[in-house]
């Protein structure tokens, strides 16, 4: 498995993704994405900015 690293903590989910593959992509617990963002794993589409932190 490949980790990408993040340019920058705020990241435009783009088309396609989901929770789990920005999860894997990035090597952050899906959890900690949804806790950090205070959102749930529906509000998590296309077009949303979400921080990403390690």
């Amino acid at each position: 498995m490949s980790i990408t690293k993040i340019p920058f903590p705020y990241y435009q989910v783009k088309k396609g993704e989901n929770l789990k593959t920005i999860s894997q992509k990035y090597g952050i617990d899906s959890t900690k994405i949804l806790l950090d963002n205070n959102l749930s794993p529906k509000q998590i589409k296309e077009g949303v900015f979400i921080v990403l932190k390690r």
